[in-house]
């Protein structure tokens, strides 16, 4: 297999700065590569208009970059990452999809068979944003809360397809956080007591990357460790295998009757979370 490389978003004086990854180190792909994107200001969702003829000539880049370009001189650690991919046409989320989130809530007896997995969406021009200190409070909650998810990027049209063929589709992998402000999603004041819009799809409620790897350097997605931090403490510690439908099974449903497009994204459910830990982020948290 190829050295593994990986794609992120950056702002750099100002702009966002499209940049590939390799070995811990970056390098703007205008610089290495200026007919790659041919300076579209979508970024990377550039990429995805030919996912496969765009990840062959980054491969063929790769071996070369230090040759073409200085790397930047940037960290991975950098606070200036942004959302890798700002202009999708969908993010769509699948909802309580692990055992062990199940479990953890009381349900020990959740069958599978006799079950159909949920989903809902955030608007992804204003949901998305990267790492660092992004998020915005929602004003007025009291119940903000976070859910580490294994996010999956798609890299062709996928239309009724079956979960064995759904794989295929796939472009790449990164990590996303479902922000919610549990409080507006469980209004008592509601009709049916339930605010999915309000509750999950506020200003920056997806934070996502900051890296997206492609799929073909990830050996099993079925089977990475997803952790999360809150002020120090871990709060999540659990593993992809544990989710109740694959992720071809989650393609195979929303795809017969939702098309999805090259670049959308995919929130593949969180794992459960650390009982002792505190359970909603502070209003001071800002």
């Amino acid at each position: 297999m190829n050295n593994p490389i990986a794609l992120a978003t950056m702002s750099i004086d100002g702009a966002a700065i499209p940049v590939i990854e390799i070995s811990g180190r970056f390098w703007s792909l205008d610089q290495i590569s200026p007919d790659l994107l041919k300076g579209d200001e979508r970024g990377l969702i550039a990429l995805f208009d030919d996912w496969s003829d765009s990840l062959n000539m980054l491969k063929e880049l790769a071996p070369q970059v230090s040759e073409l370009a200085p790397p930047l001189a940037i960290s991975p650690e950098s606070s200036d990452f942004l959302t890798p991919l700002r202009y999708p046409h969908k993010v769509l989320c699948t909802g309580t999809n692990y055992y062990d989130h199940v479990h953890s809530v009381g349900h020990l007896d959740f069958s599978k068979e006799s079950s159909f997995p949920a989903f809902f969406s955030k608007p992804p021009t204003t949901s998305l944003v990267g790492g660092g200190s992004t998020v915005q409070y929602p004003k007025d909650s009291k119940e903000f809360d976070w859910e580490i998810e294994l996010a999956v990027i798609i890299g062709k049209p996928v239309k009724r397809v079956s979960a064995e063929e759904a794989m295929g589709f796939v472009a790449g992998y990164a990590v996303a956080l479902d922000m919610s402000a549990r409080d507006f999603q469980r209004n008592q004041k509601h009709f049916v007591k339930m605010d999915l819009c309000l509750g999950k799809a506020f200003d920056s409620a997806c934070p996502l990357g900051p890296k997206i790897v492609p799929s073909e350097f990830v050996a099993d997605p079925h089977d990475l460790s997803l952790k999360l931090w809150v002020n120090g403490e871990i709060q999540q510690d659990s593993n992809t295998q544990h989710m109740i439908w694959s992720i071809g099974e989650q393609i195979e449903e929303i795809s017969k009757n939702i098309t999805l497009e090259a670049g959308d994204i995919l929130l593949t459910g969180t794992p459960r979370r650390n009982r002792t830990g505190a359970k909603y982020l502070s209003e001071n948290w800002r």
